[in-house]
């Protein structure tokens, strides 16, 4: 972050989505005051005591295998193609290698997931001073409203954190436009820099 000398110091915003809110949050501890706010999307907050979920997910997938893997990333964000795919390997139709495109990104998955480095909760992951805004996609099963509420445990500023649904988006269609009155935006991302705006003027 401060690799350019015209940046260093400099208050941020931070950003995570998914598995990528964990490293935010790291990276947010160790700033401290200086991360003005954390926007964290498609990721349940974890729980104080308990494993990381990915490391849940690294032990679940290790025992299920490529098929378990698949259908897990099918449900994040299913499609006609995605869903037939996943049946066609399911019932031995096709294989994965059968498709170069879900070929790669299953080994890409594979990395992440499977065989993945998962924080370390003792030491990794710690509590932020920073407001957290959390957004939950509505069609996404694998993140709760209770889990995103959650995050508000992690920071000492919960009186300033919040967490919004973000309707009728998925797993990865929360990044992406929706179509509001004939126009397309994103919802979530427009909300982001509309509080970014919002905190600056404060500042």
């Amino acid at each position: 972050i401060d690799k350019d000398p015209a940046r260093s110091g400099r208050p941020l915003f931070l950003f995570g989505h998914s598995r990528g809110a964990t490293p935010a949050m790291s990276v947010a501890a160790r700033l401290g005051a200086r991360v003005l706010k954390l926007y964290l999307a498609s990721s349940d907050a974890p729980v104080f005591g308990q494993p990381s979920p990915f490391q849940g997910l690294s032990e679940r997938f290790k025992r299920e295998g490529d098929i378990g893997l698949l259908k897990w990333f099918v449900s994040l964000d299913p499609n006609k193609m995605m869903v037939e795919i996943c049946r066609a390997v399911e019932s031995g139709e096709m294989k994965i290698e059968d498709a170069p495109f879900v070929n790669d990104m299953m080994k890409l998955m594979r990395k992440q997931y499977k065989d993945a480095i998962f924080p370390d909760m003792g030491k990794d992951l710690e509590g932020v001073c920073s407001p957290i805004l959390a957004f939950r996609p509505e069609m996404d099963a694998t993140c709760s409203r209770a889990g995103t509420e959650r995050w508000k445990e992690w920071t000492s500023a919960s009186d300033r954190s919040r967490a919004k649904t973000v309707v009728g988006a998925t797993h990865m269609g929360c990044l992406g436009p929706q179509q509001i009155d004939g126009q397309e935006e994103c919802i979530m991302i427009k909300e982001i820099l509309k509080d970014m705006a919002k905190v600056m003027a404060e500042a």
